[in-house]
This record gives C-alpha cells, sequence and structure tokens, in this order.
C-alpha cells in the first residue's frame, strides 16, 4: 500500500501538541539537540530544482523540513537576528482557526483539513513577500504546496533543514525510528528540490561530553544552543550578501581588518586539509585545540554510481562539523564520477561554502551553469597535470579559461615523482600576474618532493596537522608551522618584534599571550614591555626597521593619535588607539601584505581592539532568548576612554537604547554627547537601525544618575547586556578598591542577560560576584581576564596576519593570572 507522504508528516506534526501546537520563542531557545544515526539510501534527488542564489536583502525566508528538525527553533534564532517577522505555520493554523491540526482534521475531515493547509500555506507565502521567516508545516510536500514553494523559491531563499532521525525520535519523544526514517527517506528529496539552501542541524555526538563556553570555562544552561545559533547565523549571513555589496565595501574592510580581507589578497596562506571520511573522534579533539590555517579544505571523494540522499546527509553533516568545531572559511574540493560530480557541486553549493573547487576540464556549460547561480561562494578552478612542465602553454590556457568562465581563482597543480624546481611553479604565478592576468593563480607541485613549492605558493597553500595525521592517517603535506619555518628560514620573511607600550605595562598579561601564540606558529618574534613616560621612545621604535607594532596602554591611548597617519573608523569614533601598525607601502590598504617584511616605516597606522574585546564576549555569552532586538536595552557603567568602547560595542551590536551610569554626571553627559553627535552624523546604516518613519538614527542614549534611582519600566525594557569599565584595584586585604555592584532593581530582565565586567584586579569583583549568584535567573558573568585576550587576538591578527590561536591565548592568560596571584601572597 503507498505510504501518504502528507499523512505520514501531519502524524509527526500531530506530536507533542497541546491547545497551541507553536514553541514559544523561550522554549525553543533552551531546548538541546540530542544525538545522531544514519539515513537509509534514497534515490538521487534532483539537481534541477531552484538553483536561484540572488535575493533583496530584505526577501522572506521559507524553512522547510520535517517536525523535530528544529524549524521552530532556527526560525526563532533567525527572527531576532535579522528583525523579521515569525510567522510558523503550526501557530498560524491555530491562529485562524482556532483548533490544532490534529482536532481539524478529527472533526472537519481529511480533504477539508488538506484543503485548509494549503490556504494558509498560500496566504503565509504570498502576504509575505519581504522581512519575514515563515516556517512551512506538513502541506509542503503536497503537489500544490511544492507548486507554491517552488515558485516563491524563484525569488526568495529556502533553506531545508535536516537532522539525523535518532535526534528527531528522542526529541519527538518517540517509541520507534522507523516512522521517521520513511519520512526521511521520502521527504528528502522532495524539501531538497523545492529548496536553494541546506542546514544540518548537529547533534552532539560529536562534541564533548561537557558543553564549553568559547573562553573554555562551563558552558551555562541558557548557552546551550549557542553554537546551533552560531551555525544558523552564518548560513543567514552568507546567503543574504549581496555580490555588489561585497565589492564595494571590501576596500574599506581590508585596510585594517585581516579578518575582512579577502584571502586571495593576503599572502603565504594556508588551508588545512580534512578528507570527508575523517573520524568522529576528530571533531570532539579538535574543539580543544587551535587550528593554526586560515582556511579548511574539505575534501569529498565518492566512488559511488550515484549520488543518493544518504550521501547528501553525510556531505552535509561533516561540512557543518567543520564549521562548528572550526569556525573558518571552508573550500569544497570533489573527487567523483563525472557521472555524478556536478550534482555533488550542486549540493555542496546548497551549503553556501566559501569557496568550491571546479574541474577545468569539465564541460563549460554545466560550469556556466554552476557560476550563474553562485550566490556569495568563490570558486576556484582545479586542474591537476601529468608530466608537463611549468612553462607548457597549456599551463596560461587553462589561467585564460577560467578567466573566461568567470571563476575567482585558479589552481594548477602537478605530482612531483622526483626532486624538481621546487621554484617553478611560483615563477609561473608571478608570470601569470605581470601579464596582466585578473585572476589569483594557485601553483604548486603535489606529492614528498613538491613541499618546497607549497611553501613558497602565496594562497591558500594544502597543509596538515598532527590531530588530523592522528585521525586519518600519513601525509606528504607539511604543517603550518613547518611551512612558515621554511620561509622565515630562508629569509622569504622577517623576524620583527612588538610590544606593550604604557607607564605602567610590568604587570601586563600580554607578552605572556602573544609570544606563547608566536611559538605555536613558528613565527621568530618576539613581544615584551615598553614602559616610558612620554611616547619620544615610541617615536624611535618606529624607525626600527623590524619593528613590527604595538599595543599601547594609559595614558597614551590619545596621544598617539597626532602619530597616526591612517586609522580605522572605529578608533576615530572612539577617539583612542590601542593598536599602531607600520606600514611599509605608501598604499593604506597594504596593511595585510606587508605583515613581516622588515624595511623602513613609511606610514602608520591606528586601531582600536577594546570595543571588539567586549563585543566578542558579549556576543558569545549572550543566550539566544536575550539577542538583541528593536527593545534590548544596554548599560554602560562609567563614562571614560573604555566605556567609550564599550558603548561603540552596543551601538555596532545593533542595541537601540544604551543607559550610562557614572559617579561624575558630568562625564556621563559628556560620553553621551559625543555619541549622539556620531549617531546623527554617520550615513551608513551598518552602524544602527534609522527609524522606518523619520529616517533618523533609532539609537537612544539616556543616563541614569544615582544608582538609588529606580530603573524605568514603563518606558524602557530592563538591560539584559551590562557592561562595567570601572578602573579597580585590589586592596590590600583582597577587598575591591571600588562597589561595581548594581541595584537589584536594575537586574530585574526575566531572561536574565550578560555582565561584562572589565577589571580584573580582582578578578571576582562586587559584580561579578553578585552576577555569579544569579546564574539560575539567566545571567551569565563574564570577568576582565575573559574580555582581554578577546581584544588581543585582533592584535595578533594585525601584528602577524594569521589567525589567532585563542583558545591558547586564552590559557596563557589565566595561566599569567595564577602566577600573578602566587606572587601576591608571597
Amino acid at each position: 500500500m503507498p505510504v501518504d507522504l502528507f499523512t505520514l508528516n501531519q502524524s509527526l506534526h500531530g506530536r507533542n501538541s497541546s491547545k497551541s501546537p507553536s514553541i514559544s520563542g523561550a522554549e525553543a531557545a533552551n531546548r538541546s539537540a540530542p544525538r545522531a544515526a544514519s539515513s537509509s539510501p534514497s534515490p538521487l534527488f534532483s539537481v534541477s530544482a531552484s538553483l536561484f542564489r540572488h535575493f533583496n536583502p530584505d526577501s522572506s525566508i521559507v524553512l522547510v523540513g520535517i517536525r523535530g528538525s528544529g524549524l521552530s527553533t532556527l526560525a526563532v534564532m533567525a527572527a531576532s537576528a535579522l528583525g523579521f517577522r515569525l510567522l510558523d505555520a503550526d501557530q498560524h493554523f491555530y491562529d485562524t482557526t482556532g483548533l490544532s491540526r490534529a482536532r481539524y482534521k478529527s472533526t472537519r475531515g481529511i480533504s477539508a483539513y488538506k484543503q485548509e493547509e494549503m490556504r494558509l500555506l498560500s496566504e503565509m507565502l504570498l502576504e509575505n513577500p519581504s522581512s519575514a521567516i515563515i516556517v512551512c508545516g506538513p502541506g509542503a510536500v503536497e503537489a500544490s504546496g511544492q507548486a507554491l514553494l517552488a515558485n516563491y523559491s524563484q525569488s526568495h531563499p529556502v533553506i531545508y533543514v535536516s537532522r539525523d532521525p535518532e535526534s528527531i525520535r528522542q526529541y519527538l519523544c518517540l517509541p520507534s525510528i522507523d516512522k521517521i526514517t520513511t519520512l526521511t527517506r521520502l521527504s528528502a528529496p522532495i524539501l531538497r528540490s523545492l529548496s536553494n539552501f541546506e542546514f544540518y542541524n548537529l547533534s552532539d555526538l560529536a562534541q564533548p561530553p561537557r558543553h564549553l563556553h568559547p573562553s573554555g570555562r562551563y558552558l551555562p544552561k541558557s548557552l546551550a544552543l549557542k553554537q546551533l545559533e552560531l551555525d544558523f547565523l552564518h548560513l543567514l549571513n552568507s546567503l543574504k550578501k549581496n555580490q555588489n555589496q561585497l565589492q564595494r565595501t571590501r576596500g574599506q574592510d581590508k585596510s585594517y581588518s585581516p579578518s575582512l580581507s579577502p584571502i586571495e589578497d593576503r599572502l603565504f596562506t594556508h588551508a588545512l586539509t580534512i578528507p570527508i571520511s575523517i573520524s568522529d573522534s576528530f571533531w570532539a579533539k579538535v574543539l580543544a585545540t587551535d587550528v593554526t590555517a586560515d582556511a579548511v579544505e574539505l575534501v569529498v571523494t565518492l566512488s559511488d554510481s550515484s549520488f543518493n540522499n544518504s550521501l547528501a546527509d553525510y556531505v552535509s553533516r561533516q561540512f557543518y562539523n567543520v564549521r562548528r568545531t572550526i569556525r573558518l572559511p571552508i573550500i569544497i574540493h570533489v573527487l567523483a564520477k563525472e557521472t555524478q560530480y556536478f550534482s555533488v557541486l550542486h549540493h555542496c553549493l546548497r551549503l553556501a561554502p566559501e569557496f568550491l573547487t571546479v574541474n577545468l576540464n569539465s564541460d563549460d556549460d554545466l560550469v556556466k551553469q554552476l557560476v550563474a547561480h553562485k550566490g556569495a561562494t568563490k570558486y576556484i578552478g582545479h586542474k591537476q597535470f601529468e608530466t608537463t612542465g611549468w612553462t607548457d602553454p597549456d599551463r596560461e590556457r587553462s589561467v585564460e579559461r577560467a578567466e573566461m568562465l568567470e571563476l575567482d581563482l585558479v589552481r594548477l597543480c602537478q605530482e612531483a615523482t622526483m626532486p624538481v624546481d621546487n621554484f617553478s611553479p611560483r615563477h609561473f604565478a608571478d608570470e601569470m600576474k605581470a601579464s596582466g592576468k585578473r585572476i589569483p593563480v594557485i601553483a604548486y607541485y603535489t606529492g614528498p618532493f613538491g613541499k618546497l613549492s607549497r611553501c613558497y605558493n602565496t594562497i591558500l597553500s594544502p597543509v596538515t596537522s598532527g590531530l588530523v595525521i592522528e585521525c586519518s592517517g600519513p601525509s606528504s603535506l607539511l604543517s603550518t608551522q613547518e611551512t612558515l619555518n621554511a620561509l622565515y628560514s630562508s629569509f622569504a620573511l622577517d623576524s620583527m618584534y612588538f610590544g606593550i607600550y604604557g607607564t605602567s605595562t610590568s604587570s601586563s598579561f600580554s607578552p605572556a599571550m602573544h609570544n606563547p601564540a608566536f611559538r605555536l606558529y613558528g613565527l621568530p618574534h618576539n613581544y615584551s614591555f615598553f614602559q616610558r613616560p612620554t611616547i619620544d621612545y615610541l617615536k624611535q621604535l618606529i624607525k626600527d626597521p623590524h619593528f613590527g607594532g604595538a599595543s599601547i596602554s594609559s595614558p597614551f591611548k590619545t596621544e598617539v593619535l597626532s602619530l597616526v597617519d591612517y586609522m580605522s573608523p572605529e578608533a576615530r569614533v572612539i577617539g583612542a588607539v590601542n593598536t599602531l601598525i607600520p606600514l611599509r607601502s605608501n598604499d593604506p590598504n597594504s596593511l595585510m601584505t606587508d605583515r613581516s617584511r622588515a624595511g623602513p616605516c613609511l606610514a602608520l597606522f591606528g586601531e582600536n581592539t577594546d570595543w571588539i574585546g567586549v563585543s566578542t564576549c558579549i556576543r558569545s555569552s549572550l543566550s539566544p532568548i536575550n539577542a538583541v532586538r528593536r527593545r534590548t536595552t544596554g548599560l554602560v557603567v562609567g563614562a571614560g576612554g573604555m566605556a567609550r568602547a564599550a558603548t561603540y560595542a552596543l551601538i555596532r551590536l545593533g542595541v537601540q537604547t544604551i543607559f550610562v551610569h557614572n559617579r561624575t554626571q558630568e562625564n556621563a553627559e559628556s560620553l553621551v554627547s559625543h555619541f549622539h553627535n556620531y549617531i546623527s552624523s554617520v550615513e551608513d546604516d551598518s552602524y544602527g537601525d534609522r527609524n522606518r518613519e523619520t529616517g533618523k538614527k533609532a539609537v537612544k542614549l539616556r543616563i541614569m544618575e544615582k544608582k538609588t534611582d529606580k530603573w524605568p519600566k514603563d518606558e524602557f525594557d530592563y538591560p539584559t547586556i551590562i557592561v562595567s569599565c570601572i578602573a579597580t584595584t585590589q586592596l590590600a586585604n583582597g577587598d575591591c578598591s571600588a562597589d561595581t555592584s548594581l541595584p537589584a532593581n536594575w537586574l530585574a530582565s526575566e531572561t536574565g542577560g550578560v555582565a561584562v565586567e572589565l577589571s580584573y584586579t580582582p578578578l571576582e569583583t562586587p559584580l561579578i560576584k553578585q552576577i555569579g549568584q544569579m546564574g539560575d535567573r539567566g545571567w551569565i558573568a563574564v570577568d576582565g581576564l575573559q574580555v582581554l585576550p578577546e581584544q588581543g587576538k585582533m592584535q595578533f591578527e594585525m601584528f602577524t596576519s594569521r589567525q589567532p590561536p585563542i583558545q591558547l591565548m586564552r590559557k596563557e592568560i589565566d595561566g599569567a593570572y595564577q602566577r600573578y596571584v602566587e606572587a601576591r601572597k608571597c
């Protein structure tokens, strides 16, 4: 007897249903994900479905999938992050009919139920073309529902959300997995054919037994879904990108932010090569380590004659394992039979990787079809040559073909079977650039005899790591450390020195953070103390050809403004610089290409990373239920330089209501006035939303004069983000020099929030103690020791143009603090 897919899907939608079948935002944001199991193979799904990936920024987003996949939870996260309306088919059905699905079907009959389901699905889609997150119900798999979605996907993102059947079974509390497996097998081809993106809701099998906060500390219950939120928002950011916008802002970004600078514009970048068959143990282990690479290349090797839904699920799951555990740009390199190659490529494109390789031996028309629907993904034309030399005209023709096909990069390789001239690939790449080829060229030898050529290749050289070798076996690839050692040993790069500059730097933990990070990469750099009463000595350092940059501490953060030639917009707004970088080129956009190159300083660049440390700690510790929304309220305590950085961080996070409290009201008024002037003058919408009626910036700043004042709860929500910027010291008896605690009525948020303390002397300030006792109310305390490496990691990136080994930096900061505590006892 044929299986009625609609009825089978609808039966799952009836599970766990009460009066109102939908999940509240609070409940959705606090559900955890159970374990994984494999699904059985199913026939090849159609890749001729909607390939459209260019949308208006405010286009509504549709989520499809079977019940238990996490649709409602993800919809809450997406709606909160984007400021979109949330329309859930289950809730919409109940709100419109006054009945749950099961009740409607039992009282009106299946025919009437199906008719009403289709009517409501059509209503949801057609009446909400923009600014909405739409969760589809079981009607999506009906013939008429499929037609609606297929048409909608021509102009809107439709995301298929998948999850392993065992996790769904546990979530729905079903006694057997059979019904879920059958439904997954039957619905996956349909839902994939109707959607243009795919998200895999990871279970916890590959995660460590204890969830960890990014700081390495125990993860509070309210952050149980934080990693899922990061996974999903990364996909949303990818599919909402517009290529024209990227081109317009690229020049601005790359001059001061390495992480925003395109990888192909930087020198000597590396891609950690991971086979898709990597063991599950790898994912748990990699969470506790730092990946010293700039990207990850996931090599998808498939030998089956057909690419079925079981394999598609496997590829998706492994891709999102990479996304969650490493969080670097992902390159997908597919090795598959010609008959299934483009099916796999189209599936991989649905995952929105940063890069996708395309075999240059492929048919032009198939490549052009792929390019026409690329979205934000960049294509790397790939060709493996046999025995011809690098002077063979076919090499240049391959570069020209990649340009003709409008690919973004080209990668040419050849296996070296004996000792060869390892400099030939680099000479070839240089010649292509000199001849006017616009496309970046990656060129190297593969195999043990081609190691040196991979060292001198400048863009995304393949590397391995001890952990990959441990989990997947021996490799002829070098590690990032070995590659960099070769570059410095051969004088292709130069050793540099750095330091922290101020009047009282001897107690700084910065050297303890940066020097181990240099050593992890194998960089021959050194970071030391520069304790001076004036900036005169800094002027001498700048003239040294091996001076790589400095962290600037009190009291020189404003005084050094007179020295800089270029400054980031952030530093200019905050009015302070805490990072100096010498530029060895007249082009301010060359910041990332002349790192680790000695020479005369031609200009000086100033940055402020203090706000980044505050912003990162807030984002990583803010539970999904407290995601920044229109009514979110922030509180900044203090009015000095760090308070300015904190206020700026809140504005960049999208907080539209910010209160400032300071002991001296005059200083608080000065801070508020400063940012009011900034908000009214800035035209770039990236720094806060505009009021849709007036067109003016919606950010409001208010002053709380005294701690005895009650919170104005009738007009403003209680704060869910608090940043304390009061400088404190530890007294001889161990007490804090200032009472940083806050009135209880200011901490009355029903969902809790995050409180960031910037001071770490003592580590447990009165505020940290106070918030620590409110964990059962959803409050999360972030001490100053957690903030320090978060602002330092951007400094490391600017000093070296390398990804900061943040876990090591956190560990070393903790160790330095413990040594400081022990020294005080003596």
